[in-house]
């Protein structure tokens, strides 16, 4: 795979190690006024962390020059640091009522010249990458690397949040993070947009989301959009859709999702 990659995009250990002194700089800017604050700045450092690693673990498994896993831990560095300024000025991590925390990522990275040592291209590919990580698809018209790249982040960024659901949605949790789960009603209602769009193979639209049993839904839903084999690896191993079905009202269309879901996660290995 990677040899399909550009092989003039280059930043050496010197260029991340300046860029991510700065980043974290920035990060550790943020302190809450009040508890709840605090707990989801924490919780979104602690989620820059993982992504980093599941984004080299996948890289990795692609045969990626040190060049390219330099790029790809650098765009997981950043993927997520407009979710700071999102969550300081609105409290909530819900792009539907706020703004979309990706675009607002990039306009704070150009604000702070943070890449301004790289190369032209790096900069836009590193950006690009960054802006379609939450989209619901990636531009088909995109170039080769942008498309590579932003494959990588948008499987190691679901994985994290895979990872931090497992953990939200026990019930040995007794106090929940309302942030996590987009601040939506806690009810046992399923919204039949949602479950239309799954079962016709898309991923629902986050406006049509109006419980957390539709946003469990839509994580349900996000096998179907992973891209590299490592990931499904991890999915399976951690049986990431097993553990959050098993949280979920049992209806026959829920059993449809799961079921369809489990069989296309099993099939990719």
């Amino acid at each position: 795979m990677n040899e399909n990659i550009n092989r003039e995009l280059l930043i050496t250990s010197n260029d991340y190690t300046k860029i991510f002194n700065l980043v974290l700089n920035f990060l550790l800017q943020f302190s809450g006024k009040n508890e709840n604050m605090q707990k989801n700045f924490d919780l979104k450092r602690e989620h820059t962390k993982n992504v980093i690693n599941y984004s080299k673990e996948i890289a990795v498994s692609l045969n990626c020059t040190e060049d390219q896993l330099l790029i790809v831990q650098l765009i997981a560095l950043l993927h997520d640091v407009g979710r700071f300024e999102q969550f300081n000025q609105y409290e909530t991590f819900n792009d539907s009522i706020s703004v979309d925390h990706a675009e607002l990522g990039v306009k704070i990275i150009r604000e702070n010249e943070w890449l301004n040592g790289l190369n032209s291209d790096t900069q836009e590919l590193i950006l690009k990458a960054i802006f379609n990580h939450n989209k619901i698809a990636i531009e088909k018209n995109e170039k080769t690397e942008v498309i590579f790249y932003s494959k990588i982040i948008r499987d190691a960024d679901k994985l994290d949040i895979w990872d931090i659901s497992v953990h939200e949605y026990s019930p040995k949790k007794k106090l929940k993070n309302n942030s996590f789960t987009l601040d939506l009603d806690n009810s046992l209602l399923i919204s039949p947009e949602v479950v239309k769009s799954i079962l016709s193979g898309k991923l629902p639209d986050r406006k049509d989301l109006k419980t957390i049993n539709d946003f469990k839904l839509m994580q349900i839903a996000w096998v179907f959009d992973i891209n590299f084999k490592q990931s499904y690896a991890i999915i399976n191993t951690k049986q990431f859709i097993k553990q959050i079905f098993d949280t979920l009202p049992k209806s026959d269309q829920v059993f449809e999702i799961y079921r369809k879901a489990k069989i296309h996660a099993e099939n990719q290995l």
